[in-house]
């Protein structure tokens, strides 16, 4: 386990949080459920690999699915545990294990187990080496069955290079830093993450096996327009005819490449 990954998520209610703080960040969350219920079968078994503190498993555990949840850090899967405390009886009862791990490393699961995989919010983002996404990506494939749904998401590269002109314009000389650029990555809470291009996570996917069903912007038109989609959504009415408007153009080419999460959901 990545000691700064974990520092990074010690705020276990922080990242439960993340995605409900407001209306903006509420989007990715809409979105991404949104197209996965588009996509997911009926019923069955979930692996939620990198599912946190378990914001996705427990919304699948009440829509009937049977869920295991893995995430590298202990933090935030206690403090799944500790949310599932909260849902009735036929709710806990769907998830079926919450454990510490590794999605470069799922040999804790046989081959062909699971009707959907999901790893949602980054967390091939959170892998430097170029091998090791690709690692990561084969594990997720491999514990799908053959036509099982896989949900991935990652933070997108053109929305980092956004948030540059916000956080980090001073660096923007730096020889280095431009070098890191040049290659997707970031420094990021003392850790070097990888940002992707809509494009590369898809062949990243399909290299791995992988038929694309679909991509989406997980924060579509709003995405980099935080204050203003607040504000919107300080307004019932409006707000739902936003959200619509998102929703709809959410799977635009470029509307995907700019966007801070986008979800890739593939066929295995």
């Amino acid at each position: 386990m990545d000691s700064a990954l974990e520092e990074y998520y010690g705020d276990p209610e922080q990242e439960w949080n993340r995605l409900a703080m407001d209306a903006y960040h509420s989007l990715e969350f809409l979105v991404t459920m949104h197209h996965m219920r588009e996509h997911l079968p009926p019923s069955g078994r979930v692996l939620d690999a990198g599912g946190g503190p378990g914001r996705y498993s427990i919304e699948l555990c009440r829509a009937g699915y049977d869920v295991t949840l893995l995430d590298p850090c202990a933090g935030l899967i206690s403090a799944a545990r500790e949310k599932l405390k909260s849902e009735p009886e036929a709710v806990r009862r769907r998830l079926v294990e919450a454990v510490v791990g590794d999605i470069r490393d799922l040999s804790r699961f046989e081959p062909d187990q699971f009707d959907a995989v999901l790893c949602l919010g980054g967390p091939l983002t959170h892998i430097s080496e170029e091998t090791e996404r690709s690692t990561a990506m084969s594990e997720l494939v491999r514990v799908a069955k053959p036509g099982a749904v896989v949900c991935i998401s990652v933070m997108g590269y053109l929305a980092m290079i956004r948030a540059v002109l916000t956080e980090a314009i001073d660096e923007l000389l730096d020889p280095s830093y431009q070098e890191m650029m040049s290659r997707g990555d970031n420094r990021v809470g003392g850790m070097v993450w990888h940002f992707f291009r809509a494009d590369e996570l898809r062949r990243l996917a399909e290299s791995s096996g992988l038929t694309t069903l679909v991509m989406a912007g997980c924060e579509g038109i709003s995405s980099g327009m935080r204050e203003a989609t607040n504000l919107l959504a300080r307004e019932e009415a409006k707000w739902q005819r936003w959200v619509h408007l998102v929703l709809a153009s959410s799977t635009e080419p470029e509307v995907v490449d700019m966007a801070e999460h986008i979800l890739y959901i593939g066929l295995a």
